[in-house]
């Protein structure tokens, strides 16, 4: 998980109050991109904890973009979208995993989404975190590890990230009692 957000807006003076709420509240090395290609430049080359598409871009539509970033791999995006448009934004996002907040939106609504999204980003990436340490403390390999905690999960009736959580604090202890 990358650190920081990218805010991507085409419009000067929402971009640095955008930046300014979100530095207030959530730590981190954010920057702004102020096309549709440059956040795909910079979301190449650095990974960022969340990606907000906010007001328009001066090269491409909002949902295109956001569609594009899904598929690049890049994780916690999340477009504001003018609530007339929300139909076609659940249309052409459906699936990619790109998050749509409507319009109106609260300074507060906007920072409980983005730490929601940041939370969930943390939890979904912990199967990741306990696979590494099982690979780097047990030599096994990332199918074994996955299949492990896999096994672990449906056997505990726990859902995989709580199974991993587990994991996790197992292996702690055991490197902490040797």
């Amino acid at each position: 998980m990358g650190d920081g957000m990218l805010i991507v807006c085409g419009q000067r003076e929402l971009s640095e109050f955008l930046m300014n709420i979100i530095s207030t509240a959530i730590t981190g090395n954010h920057s702004i991109a102020v096309t549709g290609a440059d956040a795909r430049r910079r979301a190449s080359v650095s990974e960022f904890s969340a990606i907000l598409i906010a007001g328009k871009q001066p090269d491409e539509g909002s949902l295109d973009l956001a569609a594009d970033l899904s598929s690049m791999g890049c994780g916690g995006v999340m477009v504001v979208v003018e609530r007339n448009d929300l139909f076609d934004a659940h249309e052409l996002l459906d699936g990619t995993g790109a998050t749509i907040l409507s319009k109106p939106l609260t300074k507060d609504a906007l920072l409980q989404a983005i730490k929601l999204i940041l939370k969930v980003s943390d939890g979904a990436n912990i199967h990741d975190k306990a696979k590494l340490i099982l690979v780097q403390m047990k030599n096994w390999t990332e199918p074994q590890a996955h299949r492990y905690i896999q096994k672990l999960s449906m056997d505990k009736r726990l859902p995989l990230d709580v199974a991993s959580q587990m994991v996790i604090k197992a292996l702690k202890r055991e490197m902490n009692d040797s």
